[in-house]
């Protein structure tokens, strides 16, 4: 009988009844989404049956560390259900993008629609394979528990940057939510004041981990980020200061398992899938 493993690689670094019921219809509502992302992935399983190459493919899946909390839920249904093994390596965007333009061999690449079209002009990614995933907002995340900073408005943003005491971002370099942050503070002209308050981390994800770890009252990362152990999410910043993410799946040139490859982009990019997005704090694309 076939056991489906799934390896993960870094390349960095009210009142009782009313809770019962509402636990109830949590529960009904999670074994639906089950139940259609199954009988996709048996859908997926009967092509792959078709073309002879369930249970002997193995793809790897290059990714951004903020699909990690949706892919978690989606691989190893996936898995289990055609017994196709998945390794996922993560990293930032810009580090797989580098790691792809210098000849890294891999299956599929999670990535910006814009990141990967260009990598379809260096002939690096399928050409017409680029497949939007879903969106993902930026917010500010703070310690579980703690009280939670008003960021409703540019001027609440603003007054909460200004009177904390330490800010977790990521390197504006190499990390997507420190880059849109570093602008943001120059937009709202308070860089320079809060410049000695900023702690910067590799990743935003890294940022999210010390606001776990009590490092910094709060940080600045991608929603899906809050849901992890030791955090949540204060709020996605307001309307004129927003910024979301779009991710897309792109089948690489490298890939030997193209039809494997075709068939796990498909499932990613389902209806079904979107919803345990959705449930991770990601939007439709």
């Amino acid at each position: 009988m076939f056991v489906p493993k799934y390896y993960v690689h870094s390349l960095s670094g009210s009142t009782q009844p009313t809770r019962k019921l509402s636990k109830t219809l949590m529960s009904r509502a999670s074994e639906k989404l089950s139940q259609s992302i199954a009988a996709l992935a048996v859908l997926v399983t009967g092509s792959l049956m078709t073309g002879n190459i369930a249970h002997t493919a193995e793809l790897k899946v290059l990714s951004p560390q903020a699909m990690r909390p949706a892919l978690n839920d989606l691989v190893p249904q996936f898995e289990r259900s055609t017994g196709i093994q998945i390794t996922i390596f993560y990293a930032t965007a810009s580090t797989i993008v580098k790691e792809i333009e210098d000849g890294k061999i891999a299956d599929l690449a999670i990535l910006s629609p814009k990141q990967i079209e260009r990598l379809q002009e260096e002939d690096k990614i399928v050409e017409d394979s680029l497949t939007p995933i879903a969106k993902l907002e930026f917010g500010v995340i703070i310690r579980k528990g703690s009280t939670k900073p008003d960021v409703s408005t540019v001027r609440a943003l603003t007054h909460t940057l200004m009177s904390t005491k330490s800010i977790a971002s990521g390197d504006p370099g190499s990390s997507a939510s420190g880059k849109y942050f570093a602008n943001l503070v120059e937009r709202l002209r308070i860089a320079d004041a809060i410049k000695p308050k900023i702690k910067t981390f590799p990743s935003g994800t890294a940022a999210v981990e010390a606001v776990a770890k009590g490092e910094a009252d709060i940080g600045v990362g991608a929603v899906s980020a809050a849901i992890g152990a030791g955090t949540e999410l204060a709020g996605v910043f307001p309307a004129q200061a927003k910024k979301s993410n779009s991710y897309a799946v792109g089948i690489l040139t490298s890939s030997n398992q193209i039809q494997a490859a075709k068939a796990l982009a498909s499932f990613i990019s389902s209806p079904a899938s979107l919803e345990v997005m959705k449930s991770k704090g990601f939007n439709a694309p």
